[in-house]
Parts: C-alpha cells; sequence; structure tokens
C-alpha cells in the first residue's frame, strides 16, 4: 500500500516536470521568436525590398523616357573658307589700289607744276603755291600706302588657294579675275609712289644739299613720271572693267 502511494506520488511529479519541460520550451521559441523580431532584421530586409522596388520604379521610367540623340551637324561648304579668304585678299588690294591713286594724283600735281612753269603757262609764284599744297598730301600717301601692302601681304596666296579648293566657284573666280587686274595696278603704284617718297625725302633735305645736284635728281625725277603714272593709270583704267568681288 505504501509502496503504491510512493509510485503514484512519483508519477505525478513526473507529469509535473515533464509539463514544465513543455512550458518551458515552448516559451524559449516564443522568446528567441521575440528576440530575432526585434532586433532590426526585419526591418533591413524590408528595407531592401523597398530599395528594390524603387530601383525598379526608377529604371521603368528611365526605359519609359524618350531617348534624346545629338542632332547632325549640317554640312559645310568646303569652299566657304576659301572665298571668304579670297575676297579679303581682293579688299586688300584695292585698298592698294585706293591709296595709289591719292599718291598718283598728288605726284603728278607736283611734277606737272614744273612742266607747266617751263612751258610758261604758270608764273614762279603759281608753281610754288602747287608744289606747297600738293606736297602737304605726301606724308599722308606714303603711310596709308605702306599700311595697305602691310596688309595685302598678309593675305598670302589667298586667291590661288582658293582656286585650286573650288575652281569653279563663280565669287572666286570673279574674285581672282579682280585680282588679277589689281596686280597691275598694286605693281604701277608701287612705282608712283616709291618715286614719291624719294623726292618726299629730298625735299626734307634740301636745306642741306647741293643744290646743283638737287636739281638733276628733280629733273630725273619729272621724267620718271611721265612714265611711271600713265602705266598707272592704264592699270587703274583696267580694274574698272574688271568683275566685283564680294
Amino acid at each position: 500500500m505504501g509502496r503504491h502511494a510512493s509510485q503514484s506520488r512519483f508519477g505525478m511529479l513526473t507529469g509535473v516536470i515533464a509539463v514544465l519541460a513543455i512550458v518551458l520550451v515552448a516559451g524559449g521559441s516564443w522568446a528567441v521568436g521575440r528576440m530575432l523580431s526585434s532586433d532590426g532584421s526585419s526591418d533591413t530586409t524590408a528595407s531592401s525590398e523597398r530599395s528594390r522596388s524603387a530601383a525598379s520604379s526608377t529604371s521603368a521610367a528611365t526605359s519609359d523616357a524618350p531617348s534624346e540623340t545629338a542632332s547632325p551637324t549640317p554640312t559645310e561648304d568646303p569652299a566657304a573658307e576659301a572665298r571668304s579668304a579670297c575676297v579679303a585678299q581682293v579688299k586688300a588690294s584695292d585698298r592698294i589700289a585706293a591709296a595709289a591713286k591719292n599718291s598718283a594724283a598728288h605726284w603728278k600735281t607736283h611734277t606737272d607744276a614744273y612742266l607747266q612753269k617751263v612751258a610758261g603757262k604758270a608764273t614762279f609764284e603759281q608753281t610754288q603755291k602747287v608744289y606747297a599744297a600738293s606736297k602737304a598730301f605726301g606724308l599722308a600717301d606714303e603711310k596709308e600706302f605702306a599700311a595697305a601692302t602691310k596688309q595685302y601681304q598678309a593675305t598670302g596666296k589667298a586667291c590661288a588657294d582658293a582656286v585650286a579648293v573650288a575652281p569653279d566657284d563663280p565669287t572666286i573666280t570673279a574674285c581672282s579675275t579682280r585680282l588679277a587686274a589689281l596686280d597691275k595696278v598694286r605693281v604701277t603704284g608701287t612705282t608712283v609712289q616709291s618715286e614719291w617718297s624719294l623726292h618726299m625725302r629730298a625735299m626734307a633735305g634740301k636745306a642741306h644739299a647741293d643744290m646743283g645736284a638737287y636739281h638733276q635728281a628733280w629733273l630725273k625725277a619729272v621724267g620718271g613720271a611721265q612714265k611711271s603714272i600713265p602705266a598707272y593709270a592704264a592699270a587703274a583704267a583696267a580694274v574698272a572693267k574688271a568683275p566685283a568681288c564680294a
């Protein structure tokens, strides 16, 4: 009887212990689960999912946006630069022609005054006035002709190069034709300007010169002008018939 009671109590105790073990195990799992859910790992997973969703949205928006392509570069006229350079050269040569026109006019007036006096068509006083009036332009004529020549020289062989690039271009053809006529004005005009400048130097040093030598040099200059000025005039007339360049 006593042994059966002890066994019964032992069995009940064993059952209680088993129940407590089950509760503890269940409670431990629940606690571990709570700790795992509260340690931030679930938040990280959610954040990652949100990032992937945002990236997918951005990618979709980008793919839906219309693509922009660069506009094609317009085709340039290969003769444009050559044409412009040739026009600039002709303009520079036209400037020399304008300078030569002034120099030739003043040099002719100066030398013709002497011829008028020698021919008895002008008095000494009248001749001196003409000398002084024409001489007043001498320095300006010299400076402008030099500046125009420098500008022209800077253009090199622009028109010749332009013809090589576009031989059938009408503007280049017209400009090249005009330049050929202007070249003769430039050459003859340079001769006229050289004579005019040389006499300007002579007049500047007249007070210290030998009068006999001075007079001989003057006669030579007058004689030279009778050739150089007509040659320039003929060249200038030819330019008037040349085509325009623009």
